[in-house]
């Protein structure tokens, strides 16, 4: 049937958008910050913790896409369904973590816009600028202009980041200092990266619910139905990027810090200093705007998307909790509205928790980080619930093999989230 292959192929071309969303919300703070650090202070060691952090993760983000594409609902109608408890615990750990998230992201663009302009500006006011344009792109825009945004911008990205990965690799890794010896990971600063990178990585596990409302939303705007073979690919897709650039960071880290006894921290502007500062004294100038395109192309893909994202998770959540208009037309209006009403607020508290904790940038990411991968199980079983339920049709449902990765993958999460907080006592 070679008559048909262009038409598949424009299907897929429609199709693809929310996987790419999936992977730019992603590759900000778990992949520049989590993974440079993670290279930079233990080195390769944490490779295999992130393939196999990503291969058992991978379904229960995954059941997000294929909920949506066998429903045409989101997973949050999904939690709606197993009883107010669900919606509430979901809308609870949305509320708790979107200001925290869209804090530590703007803390890192202005960090990164100081230093790539050498902006005399105080960084809280810059985070507020950088915020507040955010928030403008994306109440006078909609979902079509975010998606061709962040095609656009996961080119460039591929890029970037592919230069310098190849660079770090010819170049070759820094001679040791004498007497180096690399921290422990289950301690201390160690076993804190470890639960932040375990928890965000690729993203935190509500990522999977935005990405099935970002599957609607594609699916409305286009006014075209993907199959599920389509969607999937589109997920794919994203999932393959995040994990490419996963393993690019962390060896860029690995490569350019690890073994010199420096440190990748402090606030948004020193941690984003120190950054360029030790690629470029490893590569050379030449890699200056490589290197700070990049990570500020990556910082501020994960900063647009999560505030859209958390902005729609609220509003869709509340919709569910409190109001059902007679049909679809009006619940789409009353979602638009309330977007667009609660947009500015989530900028404008970012912005406040921000200024009150300018020196702790890299705490307020540990904090968000963390409490993701607390919250992680809970939205994990949700999604097992959901499309193993009577809403999606047998055909459509993950294959047996799925779904024991997906349950490995869930009791992984318990126990390590059980042992962190074991630690804490």
């Amino acid at each position: 049937m070679p008559e048909n292959k262009p038409t598949q192929q424009r299907s897929l071309l429609k199709t693809i958008g929310p996987g790419l969303l999936f992977a730019s919300s992603a590759i900000g703070t778990s992949h520049l910050v989590l993974s440079t650090r993670a290279g930079a202070h233990h080195g390769m060691i944490f490779l295999g913790i992130i393939l196999l952090t990503l291969v058992l993760k991978y379904p229960l983000y995954e059941f997000g896409t294929r909920y949506s594409i066998a429903t045409k609902e989101t997973l949050i109608s999904a939690y709606r369904k197993q009883g107010i408890l669900a919606l509430l615990l979901f809308f609870a750990i949305v509320t708790i973590n979107m200001f925290a998230v869209n804090a530590a992201i703007s803390a890192v663009c202005a960090g990164l816009l100081s230093t790539m302009l050498g902006l005399d500006l105080a960084a809280p006011l810059l985070a507020g600028i950088v915020l507040a344009i955010t928030v403008g792109i994306l109440f006078l825009g909609n979902y079509s202009v975010l998606d061709n945004f962040i095609k656009l911008l996961s080119v460039i990205l591929l890029l970037t980041v592919t230069t310098a990965f190849c660079a770090v690799l010819i170049k070759g890794a820094p001679e040791r200092i004498p007497d180096f010896a690399s921290t422990d990971i289950l301690e201390g600063a160690g076993l804190a990266l470890l639960i932040s990178l375990l928890g965000w990585m690729p993203a935190g596990m509500e990522a999977s619910t935005m990405n099935s409302i970002w599957v609607v939303e594609k699916i409305r705007s286009t006014k075209y139905q993907p199959t599920l073979k389509e969607g999937l690919f589109d997920f794919k897709l994203g999932y393959v990027f995040t994990t490419v650039l996963a393993v690019m960071f962390l060896t860029i880290g690995a490569y350019t810090v690890y073994g010199t006894g420096q440190l990748l921290e402090g606030n948004a502007v020193q941690f984003s200093n120190k950054l360029i500062q030790v690629f470029t004294s490893n590569l050379g100038q030449w890699s200056y705007w490589v290197i700070a395109l990049a990570a500020f192309g990556t910082i501020y893909g994960t900063l647009i998307t999560v505030m859209d994202a958390f902005t729609r998770s609220f509003v869709i959540s509340l919709e569910e909790l409190i109001t059902h208009p007679k049909n679809e037309n009006d619940r789409v209006e009353s979602i638009n509205r309330n977007y667009k009403i609660l947009l500015p607020i989530l900028g404008l508290g970012s912005f406040l928790l921000y200024y009150s904790s300018a020196s702790s940038m890299i705490k307020i990411l540990e904090f968000a980080t963390i409490l993701g991968f607390l919250t992680s199980p809970i939205i994990a079983y949700l999604n097992l619930r959901a499309i193993t339920s009577e809403d999606v049709d047998e055909h459509l449902r993950p294959a047996p093999w799925l779904r024991y990765v997906a349950y490995v993958g869930l009791f992984s999460m318990v126990v390590f989230a059980l042992f962190y907080v074991s630690t804490l006592f």
